[in-house]
Parts: structure tokens; sequence; C-alpha cells
């Protein structure tokens, strides 16, 4: 007879293989990743729609629900249709239409930015940008109803936005999607200047003051920044104010302190450099109101 104490205790069943993990290095990194939502929106497009050949300063993912499309970058055409997914990285040139007999569609568009704990876009260019989306039901669920939760709450879509898309690119990392990680090591000078940048960007000193903090020529500082970020200092100052920016705008700051927080001496300037990043003016993107595809 088995007295109080005693547990019945049973084998794990084994699931050993069941669940291939593909590039386990490249998802460890990834989870670990900086994530922020630009926006997330169902579309339903009309005949004359096409997305021109274009490079984004964010992550941008498309999947189609309905209708099928071609989608064009680096590997040249490439077949998008619903069951499927576009991820494409940072800087890479691509443009999107209809496959021939379309006429319409419907689509999800996300752009996020998806960063690196120097600021960094954390994806670079891939020879290929569409894949299998795996569990694609759930998937394009979960998406347009995070779509329809942005449009009524942008503060709550973003907070709920986090773990979503994070599972979404550790789902398609773990699927086999060649995204590529970034660097993962900083020459000590370097990292020591990004340490300070991003203590306060709006407040970071020009160029050549950097440089002389850590005892180096400009021309090394911009050395340094091209061989660890892929950047120049300049082009990375500007992606911290822009995403300092953004934070600032989405918890509800006014514009005008907003541009004085993060270093742009007008609002025209935060205006022009905001519009050109994420597609839209500051004031749009305060309320949730971008049109961006």
């Amino acid at each position: 007879m088995r007295t109080l104490g005693e547990v019945s205790v049973t084998a794990p069943e084994d699931l050993s293989g069941r669940y291939p993990v593909r590039q386990a290095s490249l998802a460890t990194a990834l989870a670990g990743a900086s994530l922020s939502l630009v926006s997330c929106k169902r579309w339903r497009t009309d005949p004359t729609w096409s997305i021109p050949t274009r490079r984004l300063d964010d992550l941008f993912l498309f999947a189609p629900v309905r209708g099928s499309l071609v989608m064009r970058g680096p590997a040249g055409a490439e077949p998008l249709a619903p069951g499927s997914i576009a991820i494409v990285p940072h800087g890479v040139e691509h443009a999107a239409g209809y496959a021939p007999g379309q006429r319409a569609c419907t689509v999800l568009a996300v752009h996020l930015h998806l960063t690196t704990t120097w600021g960094t876009p954390w994806t670079t260019a891939a020879e290929r940008l569409v894949s299998r989306l795996p569990d694609a039901e759930r998937w394009l669920t979960d998406l347009g109803r995070l779509a329809g939760i942005v449009q009524d709450d942008a503060a709550l879509g973003a907070a709920l936005a986090q773990p979503l898309l994070r599972h979404l690119l550790l789902d398609m990392v773990l699927a086999g999607h060649p995204l590529q990680p970034p660097a993962t090591n900083l020459d000590p000078r370097l990292a020591a200047i990004v340490a300070a940048v991003q203590t306060d960007p709006g407040a970071a000193p020009p160029i050549t003051a950097l440089a002389r903090s850590q005892g180096i020529g400009p021309l090394r500082l911009r050395q340094l920044f091209h061989a660890g970020l892929g950047c120049s200092p300049k082009v990375f100052v500007d992606r911290l104010r822009l995403a300092r920016a953004a934070a600032l705008l989405r918890a509800g700051r006014p514009v005008a302190e907003v541009a004085t927080d993060c270093g742009y001496g007008t609002i025209r300037q935060l205006q022009a450099r905001f519009k050109a990043t994420h597609g839209t003016t500051p004031s749009a993107y305060r309320t949730g109101k971008d049109s961006r595809i």
C-alpha cells in the first residue's frame, strides 16, 4: 500500500527530434535584440496598387491574407502567396506588385525596429526575402488582431507587439529563414563612445569631441564605426535620436518638446528626419495615424 509521502513518477515523453532546432545561436541572439513597433495594419488594395522600388530604415514584414503577389529583391522576383511571408531587412531595396491575373489582395504589413544593444539595425541584407510562414493561419489571425488593437489603442498595441513579433521572428529563424545577425563585439574605444551617446543622444557632442574623448582622431573614429556598426557616427547618433523621438511621441509628448529633447534645433528638422525614417510625420505617429503600407 502506498503511503501518503509516496508519489507516482513516470518518465517524460521523449520529444527529442520532433521539433528540429535550426540556427540555434542565431535564435538566441535574436531573443536578446531590442524590438519596437512602428505600425501594424491590414490593407485591402485596389487594382492600381503596387509598392515602388524603395529602401526602408526599418524591418518590414509583409504577409498576404488573400491574393497572390510578387516581391522583388536581391534574388529577383519571388512569389508571395498566402502561407508565405516577406521579411525585408533595413536598407534592402525591394518592390512588390500583383501576380499575373490578380487585381486586388488583402495583406498584413508590419514595420518595426529590431536593434542591437548599441541601437543599430539587427538584421542585414539577405539574398532571399520570401519564406514559408509556419503555422500561417494562427499567425495571420494574431497579426490581424494586433492590427485592430493598434488602431484602437496605439500604446497597448505597441506593448503587445513586443512578445508577439519576437515570437514570430524566432519561429522564422528556427524554420530556417536567412536573417543575418549583427557583429557581436566592439572595439573598447567604440563601445565607450556608444555607451556615452546612448545615455542622452540629444546631447551628443560633435564627432571631433567624441573622438577626442578616446584619444583618437575623427577619421579613426569613423573607421571604427563602419567596422563595428556598419554606419558613420552621424548616422548612429541620428538613429538613436529618432528612436528616442518615437518613444516620446508614443508616450504623448508634444512634438516641440520631443524636438528639443532629441537634439533637433527646430521642429522642421525633426519632421524632415522623422518622415524620411518612419514614412510619416511626428504628429501622425504620435496619434497612430501613419498611412504607410
